[in-house]
């Protein structure tokens, strides 16, 4: 194992720091927060024999080699497509336990960043438009609504996958798209007689919304992170502000009637629509974000058992405590199905979707816009979304306590304590 000539050899400091900048860079980019980020660095820095600490921020990472005094700092770019969040994990894996020279993990670092989606840009495409059918299924909408859904939402996607864009004006995407988007929608209501146009106008735009950056920064904030937690829960709260202010503005440019926004009962379709909800959603989400084809088959359970294991708990107890509860369980099972499966899927691959599924940020956008434009009755869902988020934030940190539980083989023993044992036993025949 290179573990163990990482042992014998020198690892360079400077070397050892860098790999911790671009690893630290490569979790942030994958959503992963600090406390779980810190615990990679640990054991990297143990398999390497290196003392850094790490500063993980919404936007850059600082590393500090405590030996020498060195420091580093690396920007955090764009968020990582599923398949780059796999290969993550998977590199990862690895120099947790010492396995691959630093040269080749910085190098596989740098592919993996530079990577072009495996998946065509047409089935990515189908993939963002089956994400919004499957929003529109989730809301019960009437085929009218779903339809406006799944039109509004191919010039966006388009938009969003257009790899030209940087820089500021890729800064402004998400107020750009969300006004466009609830433009189209609002004309369309007015001319059309769509209903429930405030939260229809959120589904061509979901994927922009900061749901996973908010349950994060919360998750950071309750254990202890937090500068890390406050910054990117500010940066998170800046883009749920300004798409609200997107949407805000086309309703007021439009003149749509304060009726026409109230949060509707989700009975416009017929109840075997939300059959096809989870796996419609499942499998855009996996086309839009090149998943790999080896983790479909996990994905797509754990899409549909969540969805289906909150619509129970809704039986027993509020929306808000059931979708935390099941986003817990969802978390949990993750984990330890990717600690004790020979192949190792991804957890985060695994569990995103579901998480999206759940649509925290979505409702507290649309409650945003209903305070901007003054309605009530969509200002009121910002308490039933405040308490979504805190409810999903505190049962995954429930679920990181008692990660190690359900993560450690019961039968696997330290590499040490073997041999440790060993030796003690030569010893013991050698003085026989």
């Amino acid at each position: 194992m290179a573990g163990d000539s990482a042992g014998r050899t020198t690892v360079e400091p400077d070397e050892l720091l860098t790999l911790v900048a671009h690893v630290s860079e490569a979790l942030n980019r994958s959503s992963y927060p600090v406390p779980l980020t810190n615990a990679v660095i640990h054991d990297i820095c143990r398999a390497y024999h290196g003392a850094i600490e790490t500063e993980v921020f919404a936007t850059y990472i600082i590393a500090i080699d405590k030996k020498t005094g060195q420091v580093t700092a690396a920007n955090t770019g764009a968020m990582y497509r599923f398949d780059q969040i796999a290969d993550t994990e998977a590199l990862v894996d690895r120099l947790r336990v010492g396995d691959v020279p630093i040269p080749e993990a910085l190098a596989g670092l740098a592919a993996i960043a530079d990577s072009p989606a495996p998946v065509n840009f047409w089935l990515r495409l189908l993939g963002y438009l089956m994400m919004a059918l499957g929003f529109a299924f989730c809301f019960q909408m009437s085929f009218a609504a779903s339809l406006a859904a799944v039109t509004v939402s191919l010039p966006i996607a388009a938009i969003s996958m257009w790899s030209s864009i940087k820089g500021t004006l890729a800064a402004l995407m998400p107020v750009l798209l969300t006004f466009l988007a609830a433009l189209a929608i609002t004309l369309w209501a007015v001319h059309g007689g769509l209903e429930d146009s405030a939260r229809l106008a959120v589904i061509p735009v979901v994927t922009l919304i900061p749901g996973a950056a908010l349950a994060t920064s919360l998750i950071e904030l309750t254990s202890g992170d937090m500068i890390a937690g406050a910054t990117r829960l500010i940066s998170a709260l800046v883009v749920l502000a300004s798409m609200a202010f997107g949407l805000a503005l086309a309703i007021d440019i439009v003149g749509i009637s304060s009726s026409q926004l109230q949060d509707l009962p989700t009975d416009k379709a017929p109840a075997w629509v939300l059959l096809l909800a989870a796996p419609t959603f499942g499998i855009g989400s996996f086309l839009y974000f090149s998943t790999p084809k080896r983790l479909w088959g996990w994905a797509i359970a754990f899409i549909i058992a969540t969805f289906w294991l909150n619509r129970l708990l809704e039986l027993w107890m509020l929306p808000a405590f059931a979708g935390g509860l099941a986003l817990g369980v969802a978390l949990l099972t993750a984990w330890a199905i990717n600690a004790h499966t020979r192949s190792r899927p991804s957890s985060l691959v695994m569990f995103m979707p579901t998480f999206w599924l759940m649509v925290p940020g979505s409702m507290g956008f649309v409650a945003v816009s209903g305070a901007i434009t003054s309605d009530r009755a969509l200002g009121d869902l910002g308490t039933n979304a405040a308490l979504s988020l805190l409810s999903m934030a505190i049962c995954m940190m429930i679920a990181a306590v008692l990660a190690p539980l359900v993560t450690r083989r019961p039968h696997a023993l330290d590499r040490s304590v073997l041999l440790t044992a060993a030796r003690t036993h030569l010893r013991h025949r050698d003085r026989d």
